[in-house]
């Protein structure tokens, strides 16, 4: 639409013989509305790139407390994870492996270790 404006605006200016005033004021009303016209598409386009980005960031925050909250859970599962790979192994041998508490032992030192890790993250104001 800016050339249009454009060359109506040069036929408003321009001092053409076939055209009178009345036409003239025409064309210049013409152009001053097609730039009105243009004015109001760039305010649009203008906006909708802000709303482009107020999405984006508001997407970009949502999948950072998603990663963080991930991430916390990661680190308070993967100590346990680590002893039941160690001592979900069967080998002969294992110390308390012949006590009858030696499960209940193991499952409270899980516990324990977990609310360890819990606590060092709160201390660390990371909870």
């Amino acid at each position: 639409m800016a050339p249009q404006r454009d060359v109506f605006s040069r036929l408003a200016s321009d001092r053409l013989p076939w055209m009178n005033d009345d036409e003239r004021r025409r064309m210049q009303d013409i152009a001053d509305r097609l730039g009105r016209g243009l004015d109001d598409l760039d305010g649009s386009i203008a906006r909708t790139a802000i709303l482009s980005d107020e999405i984006t960031t508001v997407m970009a925050d949502a999948m950072n407390r998603r990663t963080y909250t991930m991430s916390l859970m990661a680190m308070v599962f993967l100590p346990t994870t680590f002893l039941t790979g160690l001592f979900g192994v069967n080998l002969g041998g294992i110390p308390g492996s012949g006590s009858p508490l030696a499960f209940a032992s193991f499952c409270f030192m899980l516990v324990a270790l977990v609310g360890g890790v819990a606590w060092w993250l709160r201390r660390s104001r990371w909870l």
